[in-house]
């Protein structure tokens, strides 16, 4: 993003979006960092007479204590009302910083929520969440600190310049040169701190990703098992200290960079200080005068190198920031562009009987060149009980993600009910269970209720869901029943086993009560074989007077499928009953006696 870029999302996008969050005490901050601005130049003023009044003092004029004193009073009021401003403006950042957070931290979550679900499957996608999420809500709030400073610098620096311009002209000029190193510096810093965080994303993930494969309960068990640790532990520190050194460098590059800086900036004082000695001396200034002018010279500068810091660090910070507005700005879901099909496939559906009707599904994953899915057609009657086989890689997962309108296909249409599948907004009518599922580390209330958010609080629907899938039992020997905590993530939880979390995911399914269309992405994986025949002898009474589509790789479990559909190489190759199928002894009767040693003559594992 170019300079223009930087400045116009910091000006539109980053301030109005901190304002909006605490405009009153925004406003009131504005006005104690004015206040405060002003405050050097009284101080000096208030030096320069207390100065003269205690010459005048010593050289025995004894009229001048008391006014000296006054001035001494003034100096402590002032003093304390710098500090009584200073813990305000404190006490109002601390508010407005946490109020800019939660609202930042907000619009991030609320536009995860808007994205289509592909974004997920993208590297790119993390590696960009990974900079929004780690440190750069927390840079754009800097910019606060950063505007506030130089705000208060500039207000200071005019009202010191106008105190050197009246002793002369050049101090001036020189105090503004100043700023030009300084900021120039501290802006290529910032460049070549935002290309190094780009640069060093991905390998940051990849580190905490291996710090987490050494940490976590869920890889604890091969870690161990195989001796993991030395290598893991080896690749680590090694992508470690790249990213470190790395760091460091630029860091160091900084420091020598700096250091001139601080130099110009010395010579520069001792300079004016040799001036400021001259003119006094040559000009028979008071020692009041005197002492004011040095200290003027010194307060201006720092004020100049604030100004020159604060502006390369709103800079800075604005860059880091762009990758915050350019995720905020990332396109949200919209309805299918093909607004023209989709009209002309539901006025043809409206005389149909309805249920699912895919027409040439096409989907390739992206950066991708091979499709997974190609020409997938197929029609579902209201009510059916269908599955779906392939081998791994057939593109069986791929296809439930685009009847579920997660993915949005390149070609072709998925209707439900003669509408696009994806204008379930709300998710009511289709409910799913995947078999990489959730373990919620919540309550097993919510674990369940999370199928169906809006009757999360209806205990009657939460009790029928768990009976359909024995759920009910395991709460029975749980704590606090419903409401234990599961997993081992918190204090108190409860873990389950995979094929006890299955069966919660299962009921989480289950409670969604107006759901006509559920899909189960392998939903026995993690269930033995006398549990998955028992599920399956209950299957058509737990989806009564729903349409069901099941994908399984036992194919054992489709013998009482009123249609099964066969994938290969992302291609609908046949479609059928059992009976069909095995008559015309093409792909799936092949896959069938594969697997026929395992099943007895009821398609029930023996």
């Amino acid at each position: 993003m170019n300079h223009k870029g930087v400045l116009r999302g910091l000006l539109f996008e980053i301030v109005p979006f901190i304002w909006k969050s605490a405009p009153v005490r925004l406003a009131v901050m504005m006005v104690i960092r004015i206040v405060e601005a002003l405050q050097p130049a009284v101080q000096i003023y208030l030096t320069k007479r207390l100065v003269e009044q205690a010459a005048l003092l010593f050289q025995g004029n004894k009229e001048m204590l008391l006014p000296a004193l006054t001035t001494i009073g003034w100096q402590a009021l002032f003093f304390l009302a710098a500090l009584g401003l200073r813990s305000l403006a404190h006490m109002l950042l601390v508010v407005i910083k946490q109020k800019a957070q939660f609202r930042m931290d907000r619009e991030i979550a609320d536009k995860c929520a808007r994205l289509d679900y592909i974004y997920f499957e993208q590297s790119e996608y993390y590696d960009r969440l990974q900079r929004v999420t780690q440190g750069l809500a927390y840079r754009g709030l800097s910019v606060l600190d950063h505007f506030f400073l130089v705000l208060q610098s500039i207000i200071t620096l005019t009202s010191l310049l106008f105190v050197l311009a009246g002793f002369h002209w050049m101090l001036s000029v020189g105090v503004l040169c100043l700023i030009i190193p300084s900021f120039l510096i501290n802006m290529k810093l910032g460049q070549k701190r935002y290309k190094q965080m780009i640069a060093q994303t991905p390998s940051s993930r990849k580190v905490q990703y291996l710090m987490r494969l050494m940490t976590s309960r869920e890889s604890a068990k091969e870690m161990k098992l195989f001796k993991l640790y030395p290598y893991i532990i080896g690749q680590w520190g090694e992508l470690y200290w790249k990213n470190a050194k790395e760091k460091a460098a630029l860091e160091k590059s900084g420091q020598w960079l700096g250091g001139f800086s601080e130099t110009f900036s010395y010579a520069f004082t001792a300079l004016a200080t040799v001036v400021v000695l001259l003119i006094s001396y040559t000009g028979s200034l008071t020692i009041g005068v005197f002492v004011a002018m040095i200290q003027t010279v010194t307060t201006a500068k720092d004020s100049v190198m604030l100004i020159a810091a604060n502006l390369s660090g709103i800079y800075e910070n604005a860059l880091f920031t762009s990758e915050l507005i350019q995720f905020l700005h990332l396109p949200d879901k919209k309805p299918d562009e093909r607004v023209e099909l989709q009209k002309f496939l539901s006025e043809f559906h409206e005389a149909t009987k309805g249920g699912l009707e895919v027409t040439g599904l096409c989907f390739t994953y992206p950066n991708h060149s091979v499709p997974a899915l190609t020409d997938v057609g197929f029609h579902i009657k209201p009510g059916q009980r269908v599955a779906i086989v392939g081998h791994n890689g057939a593109g069986k997962s791929t296809l439930a993600k685009c009847l579920l309108g997660l993915y949005r296909p390149q070609g072709g249409s998925v209707l439900w009910n003669g509408k696009d599948i994806s204008a379930d907004e709300d998710g009511k009518s289709i409910s799913a269970v995947f078999q990489d599922f959730m373990q919620y580390q919540l309550t097993l209330k919510e674990n369940i209720g999370f199928g169906q958010i809006s009757a999360l609080d209806d205990s009657e629907q939460l009790n029928i869901a768990a009976v359909k899938t024995g759920v009910d039992f395991i709460s029975h020997s749980l704590p606090h029943g419903y409401e234990t905590l599961l997993g081992h993530e918190y204090e108190g939880g409860k873990e389950l086993s995979q094929g006890q979390w299955q069966k919660v995911a299962l009921s989480r399914s289950f409670f969604n009560v107006d759901a006509e269309l559920v899909i189960y992405d392998e939903p026995t994986s993690a269930l033995d074989p006398i549990a998955e025949a028992a599920l399956f002898e209950r299957f058509s009474e737990l989806v009564e007077g729903k349409t069901s589509i099941m994908i399984s790789h036992r194919l054992g479990s489709c013998r009482n499928a009123d249609l099964i559909l066969v994938l290969k190489d992302g291609r609908l190759v046949e479609q059928g009953t059992h009976a069909q199928l095995i008559q015309r002894q093409g792909e799936y009767a092949r896959m069938y006696g594969a697997q026929s040693q395992w099943y007895d003559m009821n398609g029930v594992i023996a």
